[in-house]
């Protein structure tokens, strides 16, 4: 077959359509959002002071700026890239559909004695389709593109970067979760395959370069309900069955020390990081 003929955009939305559940709502990023900013100011540099999550300092070590380049964060989140990057940039414009999460982002950055990032409430489709994005340097999606139509996105992204255009998706994502899922017999989210999107890039000239991040995680919850919590909103409700099984499942994984309970669990997440510069175009 001519690798040309091959659609390789509609493979990709094909093999995410799946994954278009709750995690694509707006009010469920919002309900996140304190949790997620939580955890980012955890960081200091882009290191995790606590030592749980080294994805943001192996990423921002790969991500090449100058202090007078500005910065497009697609999103941004409650400002887990942007923040740290921010001090080393003129400019960041920080993108986010979920109005929230842009809120923390404000709070973090005064925390953070930054004002240098203007904060846009759109997805990404809306903010090119009404014009709300100029020029930047620097195009970043971190951990933010996991479905939708990826050939207008890599043609939207080329169209504002001056420099560079930096994406992660998934290879291995939340590995507790993924542990979890096969321990009841559930399938997890299972994402498409990255090398789709880079042999779609490949097609339309881009040149692009992959970086694999072998990120460590640590997850911690004081109790088993709040594991399922957080399990449950990335997923389909649970039955009746597979809460007993997760129970018995995390009692197992419960830690006792000191008079009090925790559970913990360490494992690692894959991301391929495929980024290119505007000059490595066929």
């Amino acid at each position: 077959m001519d690798f040309d003929a091959i659609d390789w955009n509609t493979l990709w939305q094909e093999s995410n359509r799946s994954n278009k559940n709750k995690q694509s709502l707006t009010d469920t990023w919002d309900r996140r959002a304190d949790k997620f900013s939580k955890r980012i100011n955890r960081f200091v540099d882009g290191r995790d002071k606590l030592d749980k999550n080294d994805y943001v300092s192996k990423l921002l070590a790969l991500i090449k700026v100058r202090p007078s380049w500005s910065i497009l964060d697609i999103g941004c989140g409650p400002g887990t890239i942007a923040i740290p990057i921010a001090k080393k940039v003129k400019a960041v414009t920080a993108l986010d559909v979920s109005s929230e999460m842009l809120k923390h982002l404000k709070i973090n950055a005064i925390n953070s004695g930054l004002n240098n990032i203007h904060a846009i409430n759109s997805s990404w489709q809306d903010a090119f389709k009404n014009n709300l994005i100029a020029e930047h340097d620097v195009v970043i999606a971190s951990r933010s593109l996991m479905s939708g139509d990826m050939k207008q996105a890599i043609s939207n992204f080329n169209s504002i970067a001056r420099q560079a255009v930096y994406l992660t998706l998934p290879i291995v994502h939340l590995p507790f979760d993924r542990e979890v899922f096969t321990a009841i017999g559930r399938k997890g989210v299972k994402h498409a395959p990255y090398v789709y999107f880079y042999n779609l890039l490949y097609q339309m000239g881009v040149l692009a370069n992959i970086e694999i991040i072998r990120s460590k995680v640590v997850v911690e919850f004081p109790d088993i309900q709040a594991a399922i919590d957080d399990l449950q909103w990335r997923t389909e409700t649970f039955s009746s069955a597979e809460l007993i099984k997760i129970g018995e499942y995390l009692g197992n994984m419960t830690i006792h020390r000191n008079g009090t309970s925790k559970i913990s669990h360490k494992g690692y997440s894959k991301w391929a990081l495929i980024w290119w510069r505007k000059k490595d175009q066929r």
